[in-house]
Formats: structure tokens, sequence, C-alpha cells
């Protein structure tokens, strides 16, 4: 526990949470999170920025989670950010769209590329309620 503290830490200090109006309907916000998988007794720290575009009911976004410490990291080093360019660590870009239909309804899209194998992930269509 305390070196997920300590990860945790580092993470924040490294890389602060943010979310900027970058004008004309474009915004960055990025998200850490800091955790411990009970099974597969490892603890995480990631962080996630994301570029959104947002014009009237439509929002178009792009995002990439990074691994800055996972223990037993694949790569060898549990400070995992240092390896983000080696060949098989390469980030995942996750991608999509909303349509806000009213308050409580979005149509959504979303897809992801992995950089690693060079293959798309799964495309998702729906429809999301929130109430």
């Amino acid at each position: 526990m305390r070196t997920l503290v300590l990860a945790m830490v580092a993470a924040m200090v490294a890389a602060p949470v943010m979310a900027k109006d970058l004008g004309n309907g474009l915004s960055l916000n990025t998200e850490a999170k800091a955790f411990h998988k009970v099974d597969g007794e490892t603890n995480h720290v990631t962080v996630e920025p994301e570029l959104r575009w947002t014009q009237n009911a439509l929002s178009i976004w792009a995002e990439t989670p990074i691994t800055v410490y996972e223990s037993d990291h694949t790569s060898g080093s549990d400070f995992a950010v240092t390896n983000i360019f080696d060949d098989g660590q390469t980030p995942l870009l996750e991608f999509g769209a909303d349509y806000m239909i009213n308050d409580s309804t979005k149509l959504y899209g979303e897809t992801s590329y992995d950089f690693n194998t060079d293959a798309r992930g799964e495309v998702e269509i729906g429809l999301s309620f929130n109430f």
C-alpha cells in the first residue's frame, strides 16, 4: 500500500490534473487515477488526457490512457512512462462522438486504435440514457 501512495503522489506532482477551455468549443480534460488491482496484486497510476470539441449537441473527442506506474509492468520497469515509446508499450488511442438528443439521452459512437498491433478496436454505436 505504501508503494501505491508513493506512486500516486509522484504522478500528481509530475502531471497535475486539469481541465482547460481552449476556445472555439475545444477543451482539454485530464484525469489521473491511482488504483490497486486486488486479483492481479498490482498497483497502478494512470493519466488520461482528453481533447474534446463541442458544438451545440455534437461532441467529438479523443483520449489516450497513459500508464505512469504499474508494479510488475511488462516492460520490466515499474515506472512505465519511461518506456512509452518502446516497441509494444505505446498507448492506445480512443476516440468517438456523442450527440445529445435531450438532457438525459445521447447517441454515441466510439472505437480505439492500438499502435502496438496496428489494429482498430471494436466499433461501438449506441444510445445512452441517464436517469
